[in-house]
């Protein structure tokens, strides 16, 4: 099976880019679909109504979410003038699965292509003229903050990244997570089988690509008892991550307090990127 880096390069320059609507509200909503790689895929964009800044935050969703979470940053549009934008990952939103047609095996190539989407949407977001160099912020919660590692570490257009209750180690996320939908996979699945997909989850791991994203700035914030992507696995993400970098830890779980996390968001970008904060 090719890596999705490899899959990206064979799909770069290839996709086109088709507007669906546009909504003019408080915020101008975009929506939007990417085709010509193997499957469409969808998109919003959500901009001031002064039009692009050039500056972009890209927000990866997690299990279960869809591109319409990055409503939760719209803060960032109405006060800071950013343009926000995130697509539908693999089997979720407008890309759902009927769960009875989910096969396990189908979650890794499902993973890697949600990172080769993600790059082609940043394509489009420079392409549209959305962004421009030195003004990507990338964001992502859960398996997206899992697939954010990853992609910040390959893509350089990325000029810092945000990540939320991520981890690495996927095998012993997989093997000691709470997820509903993971805990079922164990009962049906032998533990030996689980350490025989290491090699295949390597790609998508983000304990992998973490270190490279330096020297590029770094936050992540965890739940101090999240037991969904366990507290251990974040710290192990954010000890193999190279500096620049943050750590918050919130009295939380799994679910971090929205207002919060995106205060130390905010804090952390006008340390760190003063000039996209005005």
């Amino acid at each position: 099976m090719e890596s999705h880096e490899e899959a990206y390069e064979k799909a770069r320059g290839k996709i086109d880019y088709v507007e669906i609507s546009k909504e003019v509200k408080e915020v101008v909503l975009n929506r939007f679909k990417i085709i010509g790689y193997d499957e469409d895929i969808p998109g919003l964009a959500v901009h001031h109504p002064a039009g692009p800044s050039r500056k972009l935050l890209l927000f990866l969703h997690g299990l279960g979410g869809s591109k319409e979470d990055v409503l939760y940053f719209k803060t960032f549009v109405e006060n800071f003038g950013f343009s926000i934008m995130a697509i539908d990952a693999r089997g979720h939103g407008d890309r759902k699965l009927n769960p009875e047609n989910f096969k396990p095996e189908l979650l890794i190539e499902y993973l890697g292509k949600t990172i080769v989407d993600n790059r082609l949407a940043i394509d489009i977001s420079f392409r549209n003229h959305w962004v421009e160099e030195g003004k990507l912020i990338l964001t992502g919660a859960s398996m997206g903050g899992i697939l954010g590692g990853v992609l910040a570490g390959v893509d350089k257009r990325i000029s810092g990244a945000v990540l939320y209750v991520p981890g690495g180690d996927l095998v012993e996320i997989l093997s000691k997570s709470n997820v509903p939908m993971l805990v079922e996979l164990r009962r049906k699945v032998p533990p030996e089988l689980i350490n025989f997909v290491k090699p295949l989850l390597a790609p998508v791991d983000p304990i992998n690509y973490i270190d490279k994203v330096s020297p590029r700035p770094l936050l992540i914030q965890l739940g101090k008892h999240d037991d969904i992507v366990p507290f251990k696995n974040g710290m192990k993400l954010f000890e193999k991550a190279k500096e620049p970098k943050q750590l918050v830890v919130h009295d939380s779980g799994h679910a971090l307090p929205v207002d919060k996390a995106v205060e130390e968001t905010v804090n952390w970008l006008r340390k760190n990127f003063p000039q996209l904060m005005v």
